[in-house]
């Protein structure tokens, strides 16, 4: 696994139709991103991914679709969208939702469920609180984990990109949404050991 396999996932989705983006029956929105998760869970097989600011599950439901043998963790500090995350629940036995805090949480998780190959950060999409999550969870990230971040466009989140380490790339067509506002969306593989780099999960076993 690589940057340029991601990108190549990612671009098999552009123009993807509406028809193909499964909303389970209208309880999740139908993002194009969430799909790129589902396929990204079904060819590489992430043992333990958690999302960051899990709201109404949509990202959790295409993960713990898309494989089915790993764990998907909710990490949130509320538990506010109980109809979508009970349809997870009842359907996905391998979803877990955890009440608490996006950084403090992560040496509990990790202590649990152990390393994390895929980590999308979703939360309060601002500069300090996106940087202080990356931070806070990278100790815990499997060498070759991904790591996602949406809604790269807000003005809050200026400057999160740039301070972000290589490899990573964009895929803003991910995402649509207005320049200050929201959309825009990033990729990075997390590859602490550089001699070991885009080679992928050697922690996931």
């Amino acid at each position: 696994m690589n940057i340029h396999e991601l990108v190549s996932i990612g671009e098999s989705l552009v123009g993807i139709p509406r028809s193909a983006l499964d909303e389970a029956d209208g309880k999740f929105p139908p993002s194009i991103y969430y799909k790129f998760f589902e396929l990204i869970a079904t060819k590489y097989q992430p043992n333990i991914s958690v999302v960051l600011g899990v709201c109404g599950g949509g990202d959790c439901w295409h993960l713990a679709k898309g494989n089915p043998t790993g764990k998907v963790i909710g990490v949130d500090i509320a538990y506010d969208h109980p109809e979508q995350l009970e349809y997870i629940e009842a359907n996905c036995q391998n979803f877990s939702f955890h009440l608490g805090d996006s950084t403090e949480s992560a040496p509990f998780v990790s202590k649990r469920f152990g390393s994390i190959n895929f980590l999308f950060i979703d939360s309060a999409h601002t500069y300090d609180q996106a940087m202080a999550e990356f931070e806070a969870w990278k100790p815990f990230l499997a060498n070759g984990a991904i790591v996602c971040f949406d809604d790269l466009f807000r003005t809050e989140m200026v400057g999160v990109w740039e301070a972000l380490p290589e490899p990573k790339t964009r895929m803003d067509w991910l995402h649509d949404g207005t320049p200050d506002v929201g959309g825009g969306f990033g990729v990075l593989i997390h590859t602490p050991n550089p001699m070991q780099s885009e080679t992928g999960y050697e922690d996931r076993m």
